[in-house]
Formats: C-alpha cells, structure tokens, sequence
C-alpha cells in the first residue's frame, strides 16, 4: 500500500509502483500523475478500511505530506502512532537517551528564542525544528555571535517557507536545542522487516563544507563506506527495534559515529527513505530498487553489489540557493553545474523559488578524482549564479 503525495513523485518511482502493482491511495494528486492510469488506484474508503485491519501494514509514502492523511482516517492505528512518534524530534529524544544517555536537549517555541540565555548550554550546539525537513531551520552554533544569525536565519526561512510545506511535515513554530555531537555523519535507507529484522538499502556519508555548514551538499558512499558501517548500524538497529516495536518500518535515519565509535542519532523520518527522488539513489548507485526490496522483503547481498563498484566514488548533491541571496532576482545555470560532472548518473531540477532546493544530482567518479566532488563542496555557488534579467 502507498501513499502519493506532493511535491514529487519520480518517473523510477512510478514505474516500480506500475510495475509490483502496488495499490495506490486515490487522490487528485495522484490522480495528475504521468503513469496514473496504469497505477492500481484505491478510493480512500477501502484503502483505509484495508489498513485498519492489518498491525504492521506494508505501507510507504513518498512524501511526510501524507502524514495528515493519516491522522485524519486512522488516528489510532500503531502506524500512525509510530510515524507522529518519530517525527517529534523531542519524543524521539526520549528514546535515544536510553541508548544514549550523555545527550542533552531543550525544547522552545519559536517566540520564546529570544529570550534564551545560551550560557546556561556547552557550546557548540545544534538548534533545529521539532518537526524538519531538508535543513530547513536548521543551525549550529559555536558562539553567541553564530547566535543571533541563526536566530536572523530562523526568522527569514520562516518567512520564505511559509505555506510551502504542511505543517506536519515542516513546523517553525517549536525548535530544540541540543548537544552538538562531533563525528562522521552518516545517513541510512533501510526498513525493519515483517520479523522485525533491520534491512539496510544504502549507507552515505554526509561532508560538509564548513563547521557550520547544515546544508546537504553532498552525501557520498562507495564500498569502503557501506562494509566500514553496515555491520555496526546492523547492531545499533537492533538496539532501537527493542526500544519500540518497529515491523514493517520503512525509515530514512540520519546519524553521527562518536569519537568513542558509538552512534548518536540525529533523526528518523518514518515511512519513507530520503524525501523527493534521492530515494532513487538506491538504484542509480547499487543497482537496489529501495521499493521493490522493502514491498517484496529482500535483502541486498552487498558483497556482489560492492565487488563491481571497489574503484567508484558516488556522490549525491542537494543544492540550495545561498541564503543571502533574493531568489527572485538570480539566476541558477543548471546547464553549466550539470557539465561539472564527468559523469552524472541522474539529476531533477527543481523550482528553488518555491522549494528549498535548485537541484539534486547524481555522479560517478573514479576514487582519485574526489577533486571533482569536493570543488562543489566548498564552491559558493557564483560560477552557477548570474543575476536576474528585467524579466526574472
């Protein structure tokens, strides 16, 4: 079962869906979509009716917008439950401090950051959305001068996100501020099975271009990557399944390694794996179909996947505009980022006057041309932006 939701819903995703049959929740947006007709579309009365009757459901949802959908026809389902659970980065606090016991946080509303003293918290600290997405809202802070700009920060993406998410999935009207937690950033697809097995479909990690880069620039795996980490998230799943009753989970997990090789999770977004078509980098990356796998319970046998991939670097891009600069009045050259890659695998270009993003994009290169990668890194973007003619 699926749920189809704005903002995007990729062409890989919705020939998978065509391809299994997957039953499809009938909305107007799904409805609009390229492959509709071919989709096995189920009103809202017998779908919902369906779920009721099934615990743990095989379901998933491309989109956190499907979250209200949710609520509104099935409050009490453990479904339901679970993914507004997880979705309250505070809540979900609770269950990582008994795992990880040393990490602080507080909980604010929006009209109550400025009035926070900060030299009551050990700095550097994080300060973040209850409920986020894609950076959004997103800072840290390394001094009361980093501060007062995310504060600045906080008000102007408040202003520039407004209607453009709902508010379950993106929410500037509570925040936490917690403990900054130095180490690797990793960032997982997986899902815990109908037994309650974690199955792990990629593994990235996440660089960054500065300390106080938040941004989610580059995401990169190869190999190396997925056999240092797989074993050890393995465990640690484990650990978090015994924390809550998690089977037929689908889940996008972002998290640190401590200096003392412990994780520190940073977030769960229930019910999905990475939000608009990074999900796909499954696919264009290690030759894993993530819905395919999830819907008909396999799992990857990494050893053959990563046997052809031993010299590859793979590298996912999220590319924002700068905040500094007015959206409306630059121009973002696609072309000519697009062109930087000696290889790119795949790429959306996305409307950045209305989402956070301008594009995500997909490349391959050999492993002694990091160089390739790591010049978008740290770049500011200016090869790629020009001013706004008269017209926009």
């Amino acid at each position: 079962m699926i749920l189809l939701e704005k903002p995007y819903v990729s062409d890989f995703l919705q020939e998978t869906i065509v391809h299994l049959q997957i039953p499809v929740l009938a909305t107007g947006f799904s409805k609009s979509l390229r492959l509709a007709s071919d989709m096995n579309m189920v009103e809202s009365s017998v779908f919902f009716a369906a779920l009721e009757t099934i615990e743990s459901p095989l379901l998933y949802s491309n989109s956190e917008n499907s979250v209200e959908l949710l609520n509104r026809y099935c409050p009490d389902h453990p479904v339901t439950k679970n993914v507004n659970y997880f979705k309250d980065k505070s809540k979900l606090r609770e269950i990582f401090s008994k795992a990880n016991p040393d990490i602080w946080y507080h909980r604010f509303a929006l009209k109550e950051l400025d009035d926070v003293d900060i030299s009551s918290f050990t700095l550097p600290f994080v300060i973040k959305p209850v409920r986020g997405f894609a950076s959004i809202g997103i800072h840290s802070v390394y001094s009361e001068t980093e501060w007062k700009a995310a504060l600045s920060g906080i008000k102007n993406e408040v202003k520039l996100m407004k209607d453009v998410f709902p508010d379950e999935v993106v929410s500037l009207n509570e925040f936490i501020i917690e403990k900054y937690i130095e180490g690797t950033e990793i960032a997982i697809d997986a899902y815990f099975s109908d037994s309650g097995e974690p199955v792990i479909l990629n593994i990235l990690t996440h660089l960054f271009g500065s300390k106080s880069d938040m941004s989610d620039r580059l995401y990169m795996t190869s190999d190396e990557i997925v056999r240092k980490y797989h074993d050890p998230i393995v465990q640690y799943l484990e650990e978090i399944a015994r924390l809550r009753n998690l089977r037929n989970f689908p889940f996008h997990l972002e998290m640190r390694q401590a200096s003392n090789g412990s994780f520190v999770p940073i977030e769960i977004n229930p019910m999905r794996f990475m939000g608009f078509c990074v999900a796909d980098v499954e696919y264009y990356f290690y030759g894993i179909n993530p819905y395919e796998y999830y819907f008909q319970q396999k799992k990857p046998d990494w050893d053959k996947i990563l046997e052809s991939r031993s010299d590859k670097l793979y590298g996912m891009f999220g590319i924002d505009i700068p905040k500094h600069l007015d959206k409306n009045r630059i121009r973002f050259d696609y072309e000519k980022f697009i062109a930087h890659f000696s290889k790119p695998l795949f790429y959306i270009k996305l409307d950045y006057k209305k989402l956070p993003m301008a594009i995500y994009l997909f490349a391959e290169v050999a492993k002694n041309r990091f160089s390739e990668f790591e010049e978008i890194l740290y770049s500011d973007l200016s090869d790629f932006i020009s001013s706004a003619g008269p017209n926009g």
